[in-house]
């Protein structure tokens, strides 16, 4: 019996319930006193589903420009990839925005006033606000940058300035007409000058026209021309989406590409353990960082051999649960190999553990019904057994 995507199942079953109106919070927010920028700023930090209870685990970060705005629904986004298995779970932090135009650029234009705060805004990621993510929360280095106009200008502004700063860019609908292209012109210097750059670059653009249409194209025509062979690049046209729209559609495009084919599908668990390693490791040699078998596809593989194999399928199971120990779906899974190998009170002992951590860990009260029934029916095992 096969259990693809359990989490998915359970986080349905959470959605068919009916409660009393509360209100609706997607992740905290939180104010830190930057002395690079002299004043107040604020961040958003959405922790993924399994933060709570994967002690053992070290999450990938997406920044994010314009919190106040793009928070919510790339939160989301990312939250619904990650449950589908297109990404690995990040942990997103979104920046609210002070004065954008003072930040994002990189030099002062006579075509728009107050500009020419990139490189200190950059120095305020970089010297603060980075360093405190990742002593806070349980990163693993792998940072993302995303943003969008003038967010889009600063994030191609980080991958020519500082490549190393960020693992992952991606610049939505940027604008690219500041002071005379000057995006494209820095990508070309820095391109030209340093042949070691890694990493990933994403470019996207809405319903472009004229000078916009063909600023687009000359940086895409630098990435194709110039990029160094170790950074991986994409250039997406969304032409029925306006630069308002098109950020919706173009990050979850952006961090399919940023993982392209880390879903391990379902028709692949019966080709068993070695087959799923590569899977994940080739993906890692793709994106540079190492990607681990995930929780749900070694589920999977131990499942499609519960029955054919179930001293094989056990030993995987247990692999599972010591990576995984504070997993209520790995606790079931455990029990249900334990009682295919007739390990009855063993069974009992982890159906329970099952039942126990998805009320510690507060899992949705459906999600806790269907732990409690599992481990009843797996319990009642030995008895139908007997009765036959």
């Amino acid at each position: 019996m096969f259990r693809p995507l359990i989490a998915l199942l359970l986080l349905l079953l959470s959605c068919a319930s009916i409660h009393a109106a509360e209100p609706v919070a997607i992740g905290q927010h939180y104010q830190l006193r930057s002395q690079v920028l002299e004043e107040d700023r604020s961040y958003r930090v959405y922790l993924p589903a399994t933060y709570r209870w994967a002690t053992n685990r070290r999450y990938p970060v997406l920044f994010l420009l314009d919190g106040q705005t793009r928070f919510d629904h790339a939160a989301s986004s990312v939250d619904t990839l990650a449950a589908s298995g297109d990404i690995p779970e990040m942990i997103v932090v979104g920046i609210d925005s002070t004065q954008r135009t003072r930040d994002f650029t990189p030099t002062s234009w006579e075509a728009m006033a107050g500009g020419g705060g990139a490189d200190k805004f950059k120095s305020f990621l970089s010297t603060e606000l980075i360093p405190t993510i990742e002593k806070e929360y349980r990163t693993n280095s792998f940072r993302v940058l995303s943003g969008d106009s003038l967010g889009g200008l600063f994030v191609l502004h980080c991958l020519s300035a500082e490549p190393a700063l960020f693992q992952g860019y991606m610049a939505i609908a940027p604008g690219l007409d500041w002071d005379k292209q000057l995006a494209q012109r820095a990508l070309q210097k820095t391109f030209d000058a340093d042949s070691t750059i890694k990493g990933f670059a994403y470019i996207a653009r809405a319903d472009d026209t004229g000078q916009a249409l063909a600023n687009f194209e000359a940086v895409a025509d630098t990435f194709k021309n110039r990029a160094p062979a170790g950074l991986r690049w994409q250039a997406a046209a969304f032409p029925e989406e306006t630069p308002v729209s098109v950020p919706l559609l173009a990050q979850i495009d952006a961090l399919r590409r940023l993982y392209p084919g880390y879903r391990f599908r379902a028709d692949e668990y019966p080709k068993g353990l070695a087959n799923a390693e590569e899977h994940f490791s080739k993906v890692s040699r793709i994106v540079g960082t190492p990607l681990l078998i995930t929780e749900e596809a070694l589920s999977g593989v131990a499942y499609a051999q519960l029955d054919s194999k179930p001293k094989d399928a056990l030993k995987l199971f247990q692999r599972n649960l010591d990576a995984n120990p504070n997993s209520a779906e790995t606790h079931l899974g455990m029990a249900e190999a334990l009682a295919k190998n007739s390990k009855w009170k063993d069974a009992a002992r982890e159906a329970d553990r099952a039942v126990t951590l998805a009320a510690e860990y507060q899992l949705p009260a459906t999600a806790q019904g269907y732990y409690r029934d599992k481990a009843a029916r797996i319990k009642e095992g030995p008895k139908k057994k007997g009765a036959k």
